[in-house]
C-alpha cells in the first residue's frame, strides 16, 4: 500500500511539472492591449517585465512575471484586462 502511495504521489508530482511547461512565453506584443494597460497601470514602475500564455479555471489567462519595489512578484489578467491574482513569486 505503501508503495502505492508512493507511486500515486510521484505522478502527481509530474503532473504539477506539465501544468506549468504548457505556459508559453510571450512577447510584449502578443499580450493583448487591455491587458497591456491594466498591468501598466496597475504596475507602473514594474521591471524585468516576462509575459506567459496560461490559464486560470480553463479560462485564457495572461501571467506577468515582474520585479517591484524590489520583490519579485506575478500577477495573472484574463483577455479583458481583468486582474485575476497576484501574489509574491517565490
Amino acid at each position: 500500500m505503501a508503495l502505492s502511495f508512493s507511486l500515486f504521489t510521484i505522478q502527481s508530482c509530474d503532473n504539477d511539472n506539465k501544468v506549468k511547461d504548457d505556459e508559453k512565453t510571450l512577447s510584449t506584443n502578443d499580450v493583448p492591449p487591455p491587458v497591456q494597460t491594466a498591468f501598466s497601470a496597475k504596475y507602473s514602475t514594474a521591471t524585468d517585465v516576462k509575459w506567459k500564455d496560461a490559464h486560470e479555471n480553463n479560462v485564457q489567462t495572461y501571467k506577468a512575471k515582474f520585479t517591484l519595489n524590489g520583490k519579485k512578484m506575478k500577477a495573472e489578467f484574463d483577455t479583458n484586462g481583468g486582474l485575476v491574482k497576484e501574489e509574491e513569486d517565490s
